[in-house]
């Protein structure tokens, strides 16, 4: 009897455990205050919207930029790894980003343009769920160097 107790919890556990939603879906705020970006100008409001779309997470971003310009970007990448698929606001040709997962609370990215490293991305979620961290560094589409570090809240 106690076997089976043990299974059957075991096995609710999983289901649970499989079912739930990836720990960076919902809507996250770009904290500018808390955010730094070098260079700058930092971006004057950012809002992330990320939704799972079967087996991939679809992002879509909308805000106001460092010159006060309104953008929008929607894209979707593979949770399991691979190259993000831009649907809305891609970058110029030639760039592209590819995604790896280390782990649930991590999502780390490279963007490239034609073969060569421009950035890595880091992205790491808070132990409470309510914020991550987003770090980048590298260079931008002019070789400029770039080195930001973001918070983003629910």
């Amino acid at each position: 009897m106690l076997k089976k107790l043990v299974l059957g919890l075991m096995v609710i556990g999983f289901v649970g455990t499989a079912s739930a939603a990836d720990v960076f879906t919902g809507t996250w705020k770009l904290n500018v205050s808390k955010s730094k970006y070098s260079p700058g100008p930092a971006p004057k409001a950012v809002t992330v919207v990320i939704a799972e779309k079967g087996t991939d997470l679809a992002i879509a971003s909308s805000g106001t930029d460092g010159a006060g310009k309104p953008f929008a970007t929607k894209y979707t990448f593979p949770m399991k790894g691979g190259p993000i698929v831009f649907t809305e606001g891609a970058p110029a040709a030639g760039i592209t980003v590819a995604i790896k997962r280390p782990n649930a609370n991590t999502i780390d990215s490279t963007s490239t343009q034609n073969g060569k490293t421009l950035a890595t991305t880091n992205n790491v979620m808070a132990a409470d769920g309510k914020s991550f961290t987003r770090t980048v560094k590298g260079t931008d589409a002019e070789g400029k160097p770039v080195n930001n570090a973001e918070v983003w809240e629910k």
